[in-house]
């Protein structure tokens, strides 16, 4: 018995000591993984200048996705993200030519598609928004799809 244990401890071991092997059980994206998520998103919808003050993963869950072909995996956080030079600053109300495409919603999200946001939105320059949302990530053969699209590696 003692044999076996120091065996499989010793496969454990070799997997474990080379961090570029591939991950076989138990591989999830984790809260790296969901901050480049959120930068990438809050990057391409609002602004490449902003900041993370704060964030929290607040539950992990596994899912199915179309009846079970696919596996799933949600990450629920908090987010305060600043934007130091403002977003969409076309957008202001006060801008002399206001673009076409801008939306006075007050409602900010990165990624929920039960209620989208029609156009661009203006933040103020300074301005802090908080993002309390979820992120479904798509279990791949080369690793896990997140919603900006990217392939995860955990």
């Amino acid at each position: 018995m003692r044999k076996i244990l120091a065996a499989s401890l010793a496969v454990l071991n070799f997997f474990a000591a080379d961090a570029a092997s591939a991950c076989f059980i138990g591989c999830r994206p984790g809260d790296e993984d969901a901050r480049a998520v959120i930068g990438h998103l809050v990057a391409s919808r609002f602004s490449q200048h902003y900041a993370l003050l704060s964030y929290e993963t607040k539950r992990r869950a596994d899912f199915d996705m179309i009846a079970g072909e696919i596996r799933g995996f949600e990450i629920f956080f908090r987010a305060q993200v600043q934007f130091p030079e403002g977003a969409n600053l076309d957008c202001a109300p006060s801008a002399p030519r206001r673009a076409a495409d801008c939306s006075s919603d007050n409602y900010f999200s990165l990624i929920r598609e039960t209620r989208p946001t029609p156009g661009r939105q203006y933040i103020e320059p300074g301005g802090v928004r908080t993002f309390d949302e979820d992120l479904r990530f798509a279990e791949r053969k080369d690793g896990w799809k997140g919603p900006d699209g990217e392939v995860y590696k955990p």
